[in-house]
This record gives C-alpha cells, structure tokens and sequence, in this order.
C-alpha cells in the first residue's frame, strides 16, 4: 500500500483489483497480531516479492519473459489510473 505509489508519477494511481490467496505465514500473523486487511498490507508484503508495471499492450509478453526465466506464479495485481485531486496524499 505504500511502497507502490511511492514508485509512480504524481498524476498516477494504482487501482488494486486483485491480490493473490494470503500466504498461511501472514493468515496466521493476521490472526496472532490482530490486525486489520488494510494493516496488514500496510506493514508486511503478503506475499507480493515484487511488483512490475508495464504497458497494457505489453503485458502478455512480459509474462511470457517472466514465465520463459522460471517465474510460475504471475498475478495481475490492477490497473494504472490518472490519480485525481487530493487521492492519495498523505
């Protein structure tokens, strides 16, 4: 929740739609901790090690790359919008 939009321009958003099954290491620290989804996410990556962003006309080759140097498990996390206003800012 926070690193991603530190890595885009000012005028972008991520809008997140999607987010792979939680791993059972963080099910357990959700449990242990009490924390909240939004907690959660803020403090521990969940299992997401890495996150690429790409054009949308590109995306199936750079999951075919991504799948061609062993990677297995390719998630699409969302989309890219233009960030309006005050959203966001902190």
């Amino acid at each position: 929740l926070e690193n991603l939009p530190r890595s885009l321009p000012s005028n972008v958003s991520a809008e997140i739609t999607g987010h792979p099954p939680l791993p059972n290491v963080f099910s357990w620290m959700k449990q242990v901790s009490g924390l909240d989804d939004h907690e959660m996410l803020r403090t521990f990556n969940c299992g997401i090690g890495m996150v690429l962003i790409v054009k949308k006309d590109v995306v199936d080759e750079a999951k075919a790359l991504l799948r061609g140097a062993g990677e297995d498990v390719i998630y699409d996390l969302g989309i890219l919008t233009e960030r309006q206003g005050s959203e966001g800012e902190q």
